[in-house]
């Protein structure tokens, strides 16, 4: 019985170390359709409505991007790169003392463009570096930039904003939450998702 024991052991390490490469391997990649994208860059406009939590305040805008996605030469993740993001419509819904109800609220995109690269799941997720937005809810107020990563849910045709997509934070540690989901739309049949 030792004898075998001796002999099945170092097997099963082998085989084990053997299956570690093929799972760390399974990186997530874009899609049009049914077919994987190649490393030239595919134009994706979004839009949706994106809810704001900050300082207090519940803002709702429409936003409508542009960027561009693709799977790297070598077979590493997905990545993208976010060329705009505009916001517009802004409405605040829930008035804090720096940013009043029905007062007036601006919302701006700033330092793009912002790399992502998609993460492995479940779910999948696409993790937005670089971000940063400003919010000025008063006329005349110096604004307040919120800097950091998002990690939005990828779904077919959508990113998905909400629990798991992190925050931003202010130079005081407030924090900047985005809910909402905004949809992908790229030229031709096929929908955009990533597997």
């Amino acid at each position: 019985m030792r004898k075998f024991v001796g002999v099945i052991a170092p097997l099963l390490v082998v085989a084990a170390f053997a299956v570690v490469p093929a799972v760390a391997s399974a990186v997530p990649h874009w899609f049009k359709g049914k077919f994987e994208l190649t490393s030239a860059p595919v134009t994706v406009t979004t839009g949706g409505n994106l809810t704001l939590i900050a300082a207090g305040a519940t803002i709702k805008c429409t936003v409508n991007d542009s960027e561009e996605i693709w799977n790297p030469i070598g077979g590493g993740a997905g990545e993208d790169l976010m060329n705009a993001f505009n916001f517009s419509k802004c409405k605040v819904k829930v008035g804090s003392a720096a940013c009043p109800a029905k007062g007036f609220v601006e919302v701006l995109p700033n330092g793009l463009s912002w790399p992502s690269t998609l993460l492995a799941g479940p779910p999948i997720r696409d993790e937005i570096q670089k971000v940063r937005i400003i919010i000025r809810c008063l006329a005349g107020t110096p604004p307040d930039e919120f800097e950091g990563t998002l990690t939005p849910e990828v779904s077919k045709n959508k990113l998905v904003f909400g629990p798991g997509s992190g925050a931003l934070t202010d130079a005081f540690s407030n924090t900047l939450e985005i809910v909402g989901s905004d949809t992908m739309t790229a030229p031709g049949k096929g929908g955009i998702s990533a597997k």
